[in-house]
């Protein structure tokens, strides 16, 4: 810029100088005099825009580093912010509810009937990735903490392998798979306030791998082994348990499953997979395994979106049927074998979207002479005959009402007397 100035000067001097001849000499002198004036003013005013300048292309600069420090603060901040957020955004709670009253006959849980909260669970899922799940869930039957009941995380094989097929893993306590009634056994998700005679359930420690086989019509699957024996949160015996599992769908509306169980050597230790309530061994055993089989169908009319669980399945009808058998093989007890079957078929009907009616037929069978506590009663045989329904106040609570007659017979022993009245409320989240 002072280069362009200079140039200008020059040129100007140059223009006058040429006419200097025509001017006159005091003229020309006075004109010298005035435009070396003007030139010092010039080049003065020109110090001083270049400090200007130089002064403001520092405090340009400053500022730029001043934003620049801020915005490095704002992005810190916003990101222990987000870091925060993260973990509440990325944990899902649930749970489940039953809350009303039961009447049962004198050889039953509540003779004089009582107001009860049979069912109460809440469970914290938190996932950290797209991969990974964790979900740990408490059980507060009875209003009171009586266990964690989950454990587990669920990992997606497929995704963390980049596997061209479904196939997940889940590691910890777990329920496990066998059968189709255990994921709907409460008072929430069944369409009855009761489950069946036999009512199969149990959670227990081990690894798990499921998946499906097949595009079309895909076969699903599911492996584990567990530990097997119960009530330790570790195995008491160095013999593992197996579950296995398969499913399918043989037309859209039809459902069939297949389920295998085999405790391993339990010693003399309880089994984490019940029958009727039955877990622990004959008295005076010292060794037991436990197998168990079942085959189970469903088919559902008009089928919906909603399958499972029952109670909240949005089909037209649908009807189930299980069968089964068990066997524990004893060593040093009192008995050497203990074997039965089990099995119930069942049926609901939506009336409306509202009113549901249900029904179930149940029994748990041993075979011979020998006796166990089943359902509480002591007995060889023990049917469940349960009839009721339920209103749909809202998708996520329910009004059901049901009824249980029980019959259980053995030798020399008289029918119990347990039916059972039951008025609830229940209610998932």
């Amino acid at each position: 810029m002072r280069k362009k100035i200079f140039s200008g000067i020059l040129v100007f001097l140059l223009v006058t100088l040429f006419n200097a001849p025509i001017l006159k000499a005091d003229e020309r002198d006075e004109q010298i005099s005035v435009l070396k004036t003007q030139v010092e003013d010039l080049l003065k005013r020109i110090e001083k825009l270049e400090a200007g300048q130089a002064k403001a292309k520092e405090e340009s600069l400053k500022a730029k580093e001043e934003l620049a420090k801020i915005k490095e603060t704002t992005q810190t901040v916003q990101a222990a912010r987000v870091d925060l957020a993260n973990p509440l955004a990325k944990l899902k709670l649930k749970g489940r509810a039953a809350l009303g009253f039961f009447d049962s006959g004198k050889a039953g849980s509540y003779p004089s009937g009582s107001f009860e909260v049979p069912e109460a669970k809440l469970q914290f899922g938190f996932q950290p990735d797209d991969i990974n799940n964790i979900i740990l869930r408490f059980n507060l039957n009875n209003a009171t903490f009586n266990n964690v009941d989950y454990f587990y995380v669920d990992t997606d094989l497929k995704k963390l392998l980049n596997l061209g097929f479904p196939i997940s893993s889940r590691l910890g306590k777990m329920k496990v798979d066998f059968g189709e009634e255990t994921w709907g056994n409460n008072s929430v998700e069944s369409v009855l306030p009761s489950a069946s005679a036999a009512n199969v359930n149990g959670n227990d420690e081990g690894l798990q791998l499921s998946g499906k086989l097949g595009k079309d019509k895909p076969l699903g699957y599911s492996i584990a082994v567990d530990n097997g024996s119960a009530g330790t949160g570790f195995d008491t015996s160095t013999a593992k348990a197996f579950a296995g599992k398969l499913y399918y769908n043989i037309i859209d509306p039809l459902y069939i499953s297949a389920s295998y169980y085999n405790s391993g050597q339990m010693k003399a230790s309880n089994s984490e997979l019940g029958i009727g309530g039955l877990v622990s061994p004959p008295t005076g055993a010292v060794k037991r395994t436990r197998q168990m089989w079942e085959v189970d169908l469903r088919y559902d009319f008009q089928k919906g979106k909603t399958m499972n669980p029952p109670a909240f399945c949005d089909s037209k009808a649908f009807v189930r049927l299980s069968y089964g058998g068990f066997s524990d093989d004893v060593s040093g007890g009192t008995i050497s074998k203990r074997d039965g079957t089990i099995g119930f078929i069942e049926g609901t009907y939506n009336l409306t979207k509202k009113f549901y009616v249900a029904t179930r037929a149940s029994f748990i069978d041993l075979d011979g002479t020998t006796t166990a506590t089943l359902n509480r009663v002591t007995a060889n045989k023990y049917d469940r005959y349960s009839l009721g329904g339920g209103y749909r106040l809202s998708n996520n609570i329910l009004l059901k009402l049901g009824y249980d007659w029980n019959r259980s017979s053995g030798p020399g022993l008289d029918d119990a007397g347990d039916n059972l009245l039951a008025a609830i409320v229940a209610s998932q989240f």
